[in-house]
């Protein structure tokens, strides 16, 4: 931040002018109470327009309205004919009623044919006189403005008059003295205005306003006891060389108990005052400041009222803006109390951290900090750090939580955070396992399927696991292995896996999500599946050594138990003979035969070359399991 100072002028009165409570009846604005800020105006050498000799300079103050003022005032010159004698004009006159009676049109005062307002010192230079005129019926032709001590007779001698005005380029109707304007002493001038229209007649407005001449400021170089400001010295003296002149005479005046405004340009404005400059009997005027930042100070007006003894304005010249700059320190936020929390439900827990500044070498505590959190959805804490430098928040909130101070702007302290260590706020949430189905296929394997419900969480895929559990009777559970969830070609939500125990999937089974610092653990429910388990006995080859092209024979039992455990044969259905050639993964068909009554079957192969004889039954319903005979090699020679 920089700040600056433009100066407005409120000017210091006479005692007697301060306690005279003359009114301007046209709402003029009296120079005494205030002058516009930054002013850039001449010095008081300007020529004025008339010289002070405490008489009437040609314009006849007191002459009756509506009368040409540089008429004699003695003898008063007839300014009507007599009532009984026709007056002269330019037109006919009708013919003479007959009627002696005067018409009241001839004795009633004319109405203002104009209005005067804003009387009084010129905001762009306050040692010429500003006059607002307006009218909607006539123009104006020229004005003159009578200038008598505050509070003198309105038939005392002008001391001084301006007639040469020119129009503002700023204020609508407004007229500003073309020159300076010279009077015998500084302070309030009651102020009457003559206007005169294009056809000669001129109006007189009596005390149509107030002008202050006062003496004129002049404000040298601003300079400041220390070159910049940093977090613990923030506090130093702005001063300048200051003299004050009469605008008389020219003379160099005593400048104790003027005051000098100053205000901070770079703020926008430039006119609000951020000091006040006092002058010093070494003829200086001092600001001692307390800053927040770096402030850059230009003059902006002077307000001697209270103890100069004279009205003064800033002269309002040019001036090099000065500017303090503030030296910005480094910060840092760190976090004292744990940065990963398991708090359990319902439960709340505090974080500390503390917010310090580098200074030198050494990081220390930095008290009356605002430190916003920023949290999980919905939170929203700012703490604000102790002596210490400490702060705490507190929190039943799951998630992710970040300190920084953004938003507590301190030009002094630059802006920081704790991005690269959050603090984790762990609370379970309630998760579930549903749905959830098992099933069994004909190689008697349990068939998974399921979903981890998370109430609108989820997790990155593949980075948890669901427990499967197997059970003989729904009581007594095994672990047989964990799963993913969310593995490659799942949804986030969705683990499917095969499982067996003990070779066998018969059973109870289940899956158990053992939860995590964020969410709680849960259990499917158990779901039983069950498939007949068959067998396929005999199943040998006759020879496993034989001549190319002779036939191998394989002969046995397709059976099947029952839930009490009794083994019986499958009868009417096909028992398959299948051969792998050695070197090969793949087996291949060779021949079928349906079984007997008992389930018996006798099958044959021709034998090409060496390679594996096996003695399949595949089920052909969802109640059976497949089965197969043992693998046996039988070599060709």
């Amino acid at each position: 931040m920089t700040a600056g100072a433009l100066l407005t002028a409120a000017l210091a009165l006479p005692a007697t002018a301060a306690d005279s409570g003359t009114a301007a009846p046209y709402d003029a604005v009296p120079g005494a109470t205030a002058s516009p800020s930054g002013a850039a105006s001449p010095g008081p050498t300007d020529t004025p327009t008339a010289t002070a000799t405490g008489t009437p300079t040609g314009t006849g103050t007191g002459t009756p309205t509506g009368t040409v003022g540089d008429t004699p005032t003695d003898p008063p010159a007839p300014t009507d004919p007599p009532t009984d004698a026709p007056t002269p004009t330019d037109t006919a006159s009708p013919e003479p009623s007959g009627s002696g009676t005067p018409d009241p049109a001839e004795t009633t005062p004319p109405p203002h044919r104009f209005q005067v307002y804003r009387v009084g010192n010129s905001w762009s230079d306050h040692w010429k006189l500003s006059v607002s005129v307006y009218s909607d019926t006539s123009a104006v032709a020229g004005i003159t403005a009578h200038y008598r001590p505050h509070g003198a007779p309105a038939d005392a001698p002008d001391a001084g008059t301006t007639s040469a005005f020119v129009t503002s380029p700023y204020l609508y109707n407004d007229r500003t003295a073309a020159q300076r304007i010279a009077l015998p002493a500084m302070g309030v001038y009651d102020i009457s205005v003559d206007i005169t229209d294009s056809r000669g007649e001129v109006e007189h407005f009596p005390d149509a306003g107030q002008f202050t001449y006062a003496a004129q400021v002049s404000v040298g170089k601003l300079s400041a006891d220390r070159g910049s400001v940093d977090y613990e010295h923030r506090s130093y003296a702005v001063s300048a060389p200051v003299t004050v002149t009469d605008p008389s005479t020219g003379a160099a005046l005593d400048p104790a108990g003027v005051s000098v405004d100053l205000a901070n340009p770079d703020l926008g404005g430039g006119v609000d005052t951020v000091a006040v400059a006092t002058a010093r009997a070494d003829g200086r005027v001092s600001a001692p400041v307390t800053v927040k930042g770096d402030v850059t100070y230009r003059t902006a007006g002077a307000d001697g009222t209270a103890t100069a003894g004279y009205p003064y304005f800033l002269d309002g010249s040019d001036q090099t803006p000065l500017t303090v700059p503030a030296k910005a320190e480094t910060t840092r936020i760190r976090v004292l109390s744990k940065t990963d929390v398991n708090v359990p439900r319902g439960g709340r827990t505090t974080i500390t951290g503390v917010y310090e500044r580098k200074a030198g070498s050494a990081w220390v505590g930095t008290p009356g900090q605002k430190i916003y959190t920023q949290g999980p959805a919905y939170f929203d804490a700012t703490a604000r750090t102790r002596a210490d430098g400490t702060f705490t928040v507190t929190t039943g909130t799951a998630g992710s939580y970040y300190f920084c101070n953004y938003w507590n702007y301190d030009p002094f302290l630059l802006p920081t955070d704790n991005s690269t260590t959050p603090v984790h706020v762990h609370i379970p949430t309630p998760s579930r396992v549903t749905p959830f189905r098992v099933s069994e296929d004909e190689y008697g394997e349990a068939v998974i399927d399921g979903h981890l419900d998370l109430y609108g969480s989820e997790f990155a895929n593949n980075t948890h696991s669901m427990t499967i559990q197997y059970s003989s009777n729904g009581k007594s559970w095994h672990t047989v292995g964990t799963t993913r969830i969310g593995r490659q070609g799942l949804p986030g939500d969705e683990f499917m896996t095969y499982a067996t125990y003990g070779g066998q999937a018969n059973g109870y089974w289940r899956a158990y999500f053992p939860g995590t610092p964020d969410f709680s653990p849960s259990y499917s429910a158990a779901v039983k599946i069950y498939r007949t388990p068959t067998r396929v006995t005999g199943g040998k080859p006759s020879r496993t050594t034989v001549r190319k092209n002779t036939y191998v024979t394989f002969g046995g039992h397709l059976q099947q138990r029952s839930t009490s455990g009794k083994w019986s044969g499958i009868s009417r259905s096909y028992a398959y003979l299948e051969f792998r050639p050695a070197g090969s993964k793949t087996w291949h068909y060779v021949t079928r035969v349906k079984t007997d009554s008992k389930g018996a079957y006798h099958l044959r192969g021709k034998s090409t070359r060496s390679g594996t004889w096996v003695v399949v039954w595949f089920t052909s319903d969802s109640r059976h399991i497949d089965s197969n005979g043992p693998e046996t090699y039988v070599r060709v020679k």
